[in-house]
């Protein structure tokens, strides 16, 4: 079963509203997420290449959505690597693919990989990601854009956080 996952209204990846952002919607299969990727000449740095700060940002919230959804609970990044491996083109076609790998504690480690149409590997990433704090919760909460078709954003709030 796949599960569409929430978005926001001003987050530079996800965000509906953010007309510079890189407006991607995720969705999740047992422990993967995934999201096609198709950037626009704002996120270049060079002339008709993805800026390398951009890719890091998509792969850092593919790698928070595998790790929230793999233990039910809103997270935040606490380390991110990425190793690019050759150049992505602005309007091209993508996919990003991150599933959570383990957990110690309460940190989870992640992964991710960015790939172009023809499967051909990108970019790849790792991450470790905490639980986002108790206190941040409400005000993370009131920027959920509302879609029935997606995850209720509270069902990512652990009962340990209220």
């Amino acid at each position: 079963m796949t599960d569409l996952l929430p978005y926001t209204h001003n987050c530079f990846v996800c965000g509906v509203d953010n007309p510079h952002g890189l407006q991607v919607r995720f969705s999740a299969t047992n422990n993967e997420v995934r999201t096609d990727f198709v950037p626009r000449e704002p996120h270049a740095g060079y002339r008709g290449l993805v800026h390398g700060g951009v890719l890091a940002a998509a792969l850092d919230e593919a790698m928070f959505w595998a790790a929230s959804h793999a233990k039910k609970r809103f997270h935040v990044s606490g380390e991110l690597t990425v190793r690019y491996r050759q150049m992505v083109k602005v309007a091209g076609n993508y996919e990003i693919v991150a599933r959570a790998v383990k957990s110690v504690r309460s940190m989870c480690f992640t992964e991710a990989e960015l790939l172009d149409s023809s499967g051909e590997l990108c970019a790849t990433a790792t991450g470790k990601f905490l639980p986002l704090p108790a206190e941040d919760i409400p005000r993370v909460l009131e920027d959920f854009h509302p879609d029935d078709g997606t995850i209720r954003p509270q069902s990512f709030v652990s009962s340990e956080d209220t």
